[in-house]
């Protein structure tokens, strides 16, 4: 399984580390991703979602509401 959003794609870039005296090291961005729990087409799923997604509102994560308790007469 691959550090990607299942909603845009969005995965690790790389590129330079450039420090003060401009040395040049490889490192990478990795998205921020969250595993959500979400529905689609009636079923429940986990998503691995970015943060701007989310954000976005293209996925609505599922909320688990407890159910009332019941009263015997």
């Amino acid at each position: 399984m691959s550090r990607t959003c299942d909603v845009c794609g969005k995965s690790p870039m790389s590129g330079n580390k450039v420090s003060k005296s401009y040395n040049h090291t490889r490192r990478t961005w990795r998205p921020n991703l969250l595993k959500v729990r979400t529905v689609l087409d009636g079923t429940t799923m986990k998503l691995n979602v970015c943060t701007r997604c989310l954000k976005s509102g293209f996925i609505e994560k599922k909320v688990n509401v407890p159910k009332p308790a019941v009263e015997n007469k």
